[in-house]
């Protein structure tokens, strides 16, 4: 397994010893994993990877959101802005995301929205084992992720829904400027928690990009949205310089990463090669950027074949590998009957090929 000097160095873009590698948790997969005929070390890595993510405690409490949450199913999971969860499935059986119920569907006035009952980081139950998680990940030689995505935008359309959120920019842009610093207040603490607690990176970001492009304009995004993130960075480097600071977003976010470079985001995921070419992201921005993810799980490794997962792993290892900056993950994987085969033939082939060419 690359030791955590080794893969911080493949943050920094310099040439490692391996691809760092970004575990997929999910039940079947670690299964599957642990049924192989791997090398114990090989298997160990693909259970656990380089990484570990700490994060602040959850919600003890729904029923304060109850009354935000009318028509909440006796199934449904709350989480700490109040946002209800259903869980989906496919016509196979497979979990298909989650329907979204919406806390502030019906808080329409910035008063309403000051007396709504969002989440208070600040409370020590919170993240007081934030940094003895981080440490004791640091001293089993992970490195150590604070996890923060979801940090404004997406965040807001879950509570609020995103058709009225998008109708609020023009109807209500008092709402919305009160909204996103409500969110912004709590992001801003965390991210200050994380940096104390020595993480060597913070994941932020919101879902706001489609297959085809950005649910905002780029435009939209430097007016209301950049410089709550860019606050967030500048506090958590304050703390501590040396942060990683990673962006999540899925679809075609290419957009936008001339952008995220300027305020700091050092690395993106999942880079979905669906939506953008990781070779074409890595030969323009791979001076400034680790890409994190760059494995086709909605098209190749939900449909394909062997042949074509490993054609894959050779694609990016040609491509995106050489110079360091590549870590590889699985985000959001679509789970169907190809899905654990496909897997079989990456881990089986990976662990081998993850030396740079």
């Amino acid at each position: 397994m690359p030791s955590r000097e080794r893969t911080l160095t493949a943050l920094d873009r310099r040439k490692p010893d391996r691809v760092p590698f970004d575990a997929l948790r999910h039940e079947q997969v670690q299964e599957l994993i642990a049924q192989m005929d791997l090398p114990e070390e090989a298997r160990q890595w693909y259970a656990e990877g380089d990484f570990r993510y700490v994060r602040f405690a959850g919600n003890r409490d729904a029923k304060m959101f109850e009354p935000y949450l009318p028509d909440l199913p006796e199934d449904a999971s709350v989480n700490d802005w109040g946002v209800g969860r259903v869980a989906l499935k496919s016509v196979e059986g497979f979990h298909a995301g989650y329907r979204l119920h919406h806390p502030l569907a019906q808080v329409d006035s910035v008063a309403a929205l000051e007396a709504y009952p969002f989440p208070d980081y600040a409370a020590p139950w919170r993240y007081e084992r934030v940094a003895d998680d981080a440490r004791r990940s640091r001293e089993d030689d992970f490195v150590v992720i604070g996890q923060m995505s979801q940090t404004i935008l997406e965040t807001a359309y879950e509570m609020r829904g995103i058709d009225r959120l998008m109708m609020d920019f023009y109807e209500r842009p008092e709402y919305v400027e009160t909204l996103f610093e409500k969110i912004a207040e709590r992001r801003r603490f965390q991210a200050k928690i994380y940096a104390e607690s020595g993480c060597d990176v913070l994941r932020i970001g919101d879902d706001i990009a489609t297959q085809t492009g950005l649910l905002v304009s780029p435009q939209m995004y430097r007016q209301w949205i950049e410089p709550h993130h860019a606050k967030v960075i500048e506090i958590a480097r304050s703390v501590k310089p040396d942060i990683h600071v990673l962006y999540h977003s899925d679809g075609k976010l290419t957009p936008l990463l001339p952008d995220l470079i300027e305020i700091g985001v050092t690395a993106v995921n999942p880079c979905q090669p669906e939506c953008m070419d990781p070779a074409e992201v890595k030969s323009e921005f791979g001076r400034h950027l680790t890409l994190w993810g760059c494995t086709a799980v909605q098209s190749n490794f939900a449909h394909g074949d062997r042949a074509s997962v490993l054609d894959e792993i050779r694609t990016r290892m040609r491509t995106v590998a050489p110079g360091g900056g590549f870590v590889v993950q699985f985000m959001n994987i679509v789970i169907t009957d190809k899905v654990l085969e496909n897997l079989r033939a990456f881990f089986e082939t990976f662990y081998e090929a993850a030396a740079y060419l």
